[in-house]
């Protein structure tokens, strides 16, 4: 009796080191929440499950508002080189998404399902109709995933390099079993929620980066084809993260989709190394939208 006991104990022992060295792991390798700083004239708006930090620029009393969707663990600040190029243009809103930045939010859900809904309430909150999506990477994903679930609501889009295509992603390392292997993604997504990780890892990202990954699938590639509104796909032939090819691959799924290339310089990171090419872009669409405008008076 008493060995069973002593075999039982070392059992529990053992389980409860293994579980905290995975705890442990998943803190160390996920990614983290960081300080990203204040800009001038930015709003917040509250809601049910939280509060979104946000900045405009120029009066919404047109069809093409332009909202700027940032990437994965990225703030409104990711625009920061964009957002002076495109005041002239017309009006603006760039956002942290709820879970990113300083958006402060409550869910265990960041799939593109959810961002989307999330995304559409803010929309709808700044009481805007038809608006024109830029999204980077994880942020061109929603966009692209939005216009094909809200076409009704979406005057064009520029999708710099989405990372939404299945197995597009260079992820090196250990890294790829928690982010590609659905077990390992859902394990690790319930150790997210635990009290024990976020006593840890208050400031974990982790949640909202398995959650996310887990709607790139083939749903997320069924949708391309129902994207109704003009469409740029934007992409540098460096990009190291998301693969060059996978622009092409896009370009062939979405109807009417122009693919444009960046600079070699600019990788990943085209809106803050290749800025001018997506000002100019987003300038030719809302003056496009401008002259319809003067038209139908």
């Amino acid at each position: 009796m008493i060995r069973c006991l002593i075999y039982f104990g070392w059992i529990c022992v053992l389980s409860l080191a293994i579980y905290l060295a995975w705890v442990l792991m998943l803190g160390w390798l996920g990614p983290s929440a960081y300080r990203v700083d204040d800009v001038a004239g930015q709003q917040l708006l509250t809601t049910q499950k939280g509060v979104i930090r946000y900045q405009t620029q120029n009066r919404f009393d047109r069809s093409d508002t332009v909202v700027l969707l940032h990437g994965f663990n990225g703030s409104l600040n990711s625009w920061s080189a964009l957002w002076p190029l495109i005041h002239e243009c017309g009006p603006s809103v760039r956002l942290d998404l709820p879970g990113f930045g300083q958006s402060s939010w409550q869910d265990n859900d960041y799939s593109l399902a959810r961002q989307s809904h999330d995304l559409m309430q803010f929309i709808d909150a700044l009481d805007l109709d038809r608006v024109t999506l830029v999204g980077t990477s994880m942020g061109a994903s929603l966009a692209a995933w939005i216009a094909a679930h809200y076409p009704k609501r979406v005057e064009a889009l520029i999708l710099i390099a989405p990372s939404g295509y299945p197995g597009s992603m260079s992820i090196k390392g250990f890294e790829k079993l928690f982010y590609q292997n659905i077990f390992a993604n859902e394990l690790a997504g319930h150790t997210a929620q635990s009290a024990v990780f976020n006593y840890f890892f208050a400031n974990s990202r982790l949640l909202q980066a398995v959650t996310v990954t887990r709607s790139y699938n083939a749903q997320w590639l069924d949708a391309l084809a129902r994207i109704q509104p003009p469409t740029w796909v934007v992409w540098s032939p460096t990009d190291r993260r998301v693969p060059f090819q996978y622009g092409e691959r896009i370009v062939g799924l979405v109807p009417s989709a122009q693919l444009i290339t960046a600079t070699d310089a600019a990788g990943h990171d085209i809106p803050n190394l290749d800025p001018n090419l997506i000002a100019k872009l987003i300038c030719d669409l809302q003056n496009q939208g401008t002259a319809k405008d003067d038209t139908s008076d």
